[in-house]
């Protein structure tokens, strides 16, 4: 299972743990209350609670993860964390599309109008063939295209960072 999977799987079973509670804990408290309430009805309105409240997390921006290893310690030789936090933006990116259009594609496209301005003296604003002719479709369509419904891949993110290195 991959690092993905098992953090899915670990999620779900966290909702179902939180939501049976959920639900046991709203059911005695019915009790105490001397209402008979159906056990079925709060297992379902805990599950609920339970997904709501992790869905909603989900939606909170994330914070970025720190700089691996301790601060006092000397890098490894190789190490870059800034490379490390944009791997990381990248493989979020690939899972989720509204992410993907708020922290990826904009680095994407501010790359790619970088190396249109510096290397070709191209603005794509001024000269749109002209930069289209350069980029090629794939990156035209990521900085000109509407947003994603369904975010790329790995691989064809990886394929557009190549072709931006080749620009």
């Amino acid at each position: 299972m991959t690092g993905t999977g098992r953090r899915v799987a670990r999620e779900a079973v966290l909702v179902v743990l939180g939501g049976a509670g959920l639900g046991a804990a709203a059911w005695a408290l019915f009790g105490l209350a001397s209402y008979r309430a159906r056990p079925d009805l709060c297992l379902a309105v805990g599950l609920t609670l339970a997904a709501t409240w992790r869905l909603v997390g989900t939606t909170r921006p994330d914070l970025e993860p720190p700089a691996p290893g301790p601060a006092d310690a000397a890098p490894e030789p190789g190490s870059f964390p800034e490379l490390y936090l944009l791997e990381h933006r990248l493989s979020w990116g690939s899972v989720d599309p509204e992410r993907f259009e708020l922290r990826v594609r904009p680095q994407l496209v501010q790359l790619a109008e970088e190396r249109l301005r510096q290397r070709h003296g191209v603005d794509r604003w001024r000269e749109p063939d002209r930069a289209r002719g350069i980029l090629g479709e794939p990156l035209w369509l990521l900085m000109t295209g509407p947003p994603t419904v369904r975010p790329p891949s790995p691989s064809q993110v990886a394929d557009l960072v190549a072709h931006l290195e080749r620009i």
